[in-house]
């Protein structure tokens, strides 16, 4: 008996030790991609005096990591709601190890150093003015070429901002102004981005690197007036016309999972989403809340799911433990695997859907009234608001009818 309290003792001690050893502050983190490397700023602090808890800083948010752990003498840090996580050996002020994604089934090379910088300015020569605002074109002179609109803060050589597209907003950047060169990052745990452009003649051009072996020239203007088309307006819609096929939806929870008697004289609002995906973890954050307020009104609302990494029973475990991160109080269903075509099977009127998230609004009558085809996060600020404000408007006109 004296031999098993005196192990576990020492694995107390063992742990405390380990998760002490971090310093606190600011750190800077690297995901080492094949060609480039991508830095990013957290924050260790110790909160109950024991595990550390690391936030991951990115312009104005603080996305707070307090489940860490240590196992076999490695920091394990999982990024909820995501499957995803840091594994790392660790010193005082160093960590080394991997970046798993493990719905992509890869992994990239993780390092960390207690005290430096997110971006280190070298150049010697002065700062250029970031505009505020810019008009954006991604693979330009392509086939595949883009729109894009850039939304910027600057203060002094420290820049935020993200920029808007019709896939939705990339979230918050964070970087820096170096002499004629623009430096932005940004980690959210699902993604690491590099923003990296040159300005020259008035305009900007550069590179967006989005995952290892993926990365978009770009070419940018200043131009106050950039917009993009209206989410709520891509698709139209006859009143009247399509229902959708709620087999089709919950395709990978089983047939006859949803029954749409369920839903007669109310008003629905369908996700199209997938666990792996950032801008969908933000729209999930607002309606949920925004159902807990809105539920007793006449409203549904259904989530169905498209997994990257797909099976039936790894997307409906991804379900639960996404249902259960954020509290999700509105059904959830496994859509199928990853595919924008096939996200757009249950709606006869779209033959691809252009983002994940997208929302198909419907009425009491059980005919889709609306698509929302991208999303503008809280990191797009007005056009955030702006959809809220939409989205009210057009749930009670449809509850009114």
């Amino acid at each position: 008996m004296r031999l098993i309290y005196g192990l576990v003792f020492f694995a107390c001690i063992s742990l405390s030790s380990n998760a002490q050893f971090l310093k606190t502050g600011l750190w800077q983190g690297t995901i080492h991609y094949t060609e480039k490397k991508v830095p990013f700023a957290f924050e260790v602090t110790y909160p109950d005096g024991s595990l550390p808890q690391l936030t991951f800083i990115n312009g104005q948010e603080r996305r707070v990591i307090s489940d860490v752990s240590f196992i076999d003498g490695r920091l394990i840090v999982p990024i909820t709601p995501f499957d995803v996580e840091l594994q790392a050996e660790i010193t005082a002020t160093s960590m080394k190890g991997k970046y798993v994604k493990n719905y992509r089934k890869r992994s990239f090379d993780f390092t960390a150093t207690y005290g430096a910088p997110r971006l280190q300015k070298r150049s010697t020569r002065p700062s250029v003015k970031l505009e505020d605002r810019w008009a954006m074109t991604f693979e330009p002179d392509t086939k595949d070429a883009s729109e894009g609109v850039g939304i910027f803060r600057q203060v002094g050589g420290v820049v935020y901002g993200t920029f808007l597209t019709k896939t939705s907003d990339y979230r918050y950047f964070e970087g820096i102004i170096d002499g004629d060169s623009l430096k932005m990052s940004s980690f959210d745990g699902a993604h690491a981005f590099m923003l990296l452009g040159k300005k020259a003649e008035g305009s900007w051009n550069g590179e967006i690197v989005f995952d290892d072996g993926y990365k978009e020239s770009w070419k940018a203007s200043a131009d106050p007036t950039a917009e993009l088309p209206d989410p709520f307006e891509m698709v139209k819609l006859e009143p009247g016309t399509h229902k959708p096929y709620y087999d089709l939806l919950a395709a990978g929870s089983g047939r006859n999972f949803l029954n749409p008697i369920e839903f007669q004289d109310k008003v629905v609002v369908i996700q199209l989403f997938g666990t792996w995906c950032p801008n969908s973890h933000d729209q999930t954050k607002f309606l949920t809340s925004w159902y807990r307020e809105n539920k007793d009104r006449g409203v549904e609302i259904i989530a169905a799911s498209y997994e990257a990494d797909y099976s039936k029973s790894y997307g409906l475990s991804r379900l639960e433990s996404y249902r259960e991160a954020n509290e999700i109080p509105y059904k959830m269903v496994l859509g199928g695997k990853l595919s924008k075509t096939d996200a757009a099977t249950p709606f006869p009127f779209i033959k691809r859907i252009s983002a994940f998230p997208t929302l198909v609004i419907v009425d009491k009558q059980g005919y889709a009234r609306y698509v929302h085809s991208y999303f503008n996060g809280p990191a797009t600020g007005a056009y955030y608001k702006e959809f809220q404000d939409r989205f009210n408007e057009i749930v009670d006109e449809l509850l009114a009818e």
